[in-house]
């Protein structure tokens, strides 16, 4: 009896090494920057089909290590929690997507990492250590040697009140969101709440440059808090003025016309950026040039 169970142990044990042999081998030896993928120009095209744009559908566009060496994605099947992806850049090659720790029992959603990428960010509808409920949250999470540690929640400034999607932090820590709450100039805006001696103050509603009477939402702020890129009716983007006052947004153009969900590559040469009435199913990139075209129009 013993013997069989010991052969029927070494049968599943060989089938296993098999599965994750073969699953290895399915995925792509992919080798250089951004998953091996060939870059875009100024026309927006879909990133790494087949890997980050799947069947499954992708609720949040990705994030990037500041050294470019690990790419994090959010992905949901049909009609089941999101969960965070993470590839690395190892020895020259991008290992296979796995799904992060901290999201394999829980649910995440649009990961955002700070400048320095030692914390990540992200949304969250798991209960808190103090509340039960499940609604929309944003959680930190800080890096630590060999990996993450324990994610935990912004404070009731942040999360007692409304917020939805994406997020961007700043160099300083700043947090950028999209809110309806007190304050707000119409349907949703984005609101900045400050982070100051280590604490973050109570949000408050970007200026009626940035701000209407419609919807307003899935921001993302440059590293040094130089301009602003939000979806409102397509993609938009306002810049900050010497003054410290931000310009009247303007539309970046068709190519983004159903954009949300901005980011750019720390290297600052591409914007991502999912598509409104696609599904959600993709993200897209596109040559950030048109960045600095339209800070030299508008600046000028």
């Amino acid at each position: 009896m013993k013997r069989i169970v010991l052969i029927a142990t070494l049968i599943i044990l060989v089938d296993n090494l098999v599965i994750c042999q073969t699953n290895k081998e399915n995925f792509p030896v992919l080798k250089g920057p951004y998953l091996g993928q060939e870059p875009p120009n100024l026309k927006p095209k879909i990133f790494a089909p087949g890997i980050v744009s799947t069947d499954d559908i992708n609720h949040s566009t990705i994030c990037i290590t500041p050294d470019g060496n690990e790419i994090l994605w959010a992905m949901a099947p049909l009609d089941k929690p999101s969960r965070i992806y993470f590839s690395k850049l190892i020895n020259g090659v991008w290992t296979k997507p796995e799904i992060i720790s901290f999201t394999k029992s829980e649910d995440g959603d649009c990961p955002v990492l700070s400048p320095d990428g030692g914390k990540l960010y992200f949304n969250s509808n798991r209960p808190t250590p103090h509340d039960s409920s499940r609604r929309e949250r944003i959680w930190c999470v800080e890096r630590i040697p060999g990996g993450w540690g324990i994610p935990f929640p912004l404070g009731s400034e942040i999360n007692a009140d409304h917020l939805h999607w994406q997020i961007s932090v700043d160099r300083d820590g700043n947090l950028y969101f999209g809110s309806e709450r007190s304050g707000s100039k119409g349907r949703d805006d984005v609101f900045i709440a400050e982070y100051i001696n280590k604490v973050f103050k109570n949000p408050f509603s970007l200026s009626s440059e940035i701000n209407s009477e419609n919807h307003e939402g899935t921001p993302y702020v440059s590293p040094d808090g130089a301009y602003l890129i939000f979806c409102r009716d397509g993609l938009r983007i306002s810049f900050k003025q010497n003054n410290g006052l931000w310009t009247k947004s303007v539309y970046m153009g068709d190519n983004f016309k159903d954009g949300i969900c901005p980011y750019v590559s720390p290297d600052g040469k591409y914007i991502f950026f999912l598509k409104i009435g696609m599904g959600y199913n993709d993200v897209y990139w596109a040559s950030a040039k048109i960045i600095e075209e339209l800070r030299n129009k508008v600046l000028k």
